[in-house]
């Protein structure tokens, strides 16, 4: 992993940051790239990574982290492509990309925190597959939207998408939505529980997740008393354990998606 994460740290545009001091309880990762649609790039990749391994040390302090993507344009459309046009000249280099991915998202689901994915715009392939780790989704109905185009491009699900949706939706839904190249908009995505909370404008999104893990999760908005931080992480290291019996298998994952890219008709 050392290797592949020294390959890919230069390569390509766009940068992921991390605000730990974002609100008194809650850390902001925002993924920064809007001129390719917010499109993850290797450097990116690997800052993913970094913001993982650093909130695994900070979460004493930190209840909830969101994720968003900058200049209310998308959430996440996946592989750069332009990136990968440039960089990624072997199978090899692909399936390290794809194993960097795949292990960091599993990480982020692992982090004894809240997780809310704030999607405005779209989330596209990857960008879909990455939206599936998170505890809670708000999308804004203004412009948000939910694309699993990984047939349409003739791919698999590389990043551990696949495994994650049948546990959130069932198996088939998430059968017929990766399968079939679906798009959601956001009333279908909620009534089918991928999506938590709609927002009407975009720019109001923000606002109403800080409030959403202000009220739930850090001040009981009924009897106006804080709650525990370490109980709230301590409820989230329950889930995890729980989950850990259905965890995804990166080598079988890894090998389907080899027998089958790029071989769209």
């Amino acid at each position: 992993m050392n290797s592949i994460i020294e390959n890919l740290s230069n390569q390509g545009q766009g940068t992921i940051r991390l605000d730990l001091q974002f609100q008194p309880g809650i850390a902001l990762i925002t993924v920064d790239n809007p001129a390719r649609h917010n499109a993850l790039s290797g450097k990116m990749m690997v800052e993913f990574h970094h913001i993982v391994n650093t909130l695994k040390q900070h979460t004493h302090d930190i209840v909830a982290v969101i994720v968003m993507g900058s200049s209310l344009k998308s959430f996440c459309s996946g592989l750069d492509l332009s990136f990968a046009r440039d960089y990624i000249k072997s199978p090899q280099e692909s399936e390290g990309l794809n194993q960097l991915m795949y292990d960091s998202i599993e990480c982020f689901t692992r982090l004894p925190l809240i997780t809310v994915a704030i999607v405005i715009g779209g989330a596209i392939g990857g960008g879909s597959e990455l939206l599936t780790g998170f505890d809670f989704v708000c999308m804004s109905s203004q412009s948000g939207f939910i694309h699993f185009i990984q047939t349409r491009m003739g791919i698999s699900s590389p990043w551990g998408g696949m495994r994650r949706l049948i546990r959130l939706v069932g198996r088939k839904n998430a059968l017929r939505w990766m399968a079939g190249g679906y798009r959601l908009e956001a009333e279908e995505a909620k009534s089918h529980g991928l999506v938590d909370m709609i927002v009407e404008k975009d720019e109001d999104c923000l606002n109403e997740v800080v409030q959403f893990i202000n009220q739930s999760f850090i001040m009981d908005k009924r009897t106006k008393t804080k709650v525990s931080p370490n109980a709230v992480r301590g409820m989230k290291k329950i889930v995890i354990h729980h989950e850990d019996k259905a965890q995804g298998n990166w080598e079988y994952d890894s090998k389907i998606f080899a027998s089958v890219v790029f071989s769209k008709l």
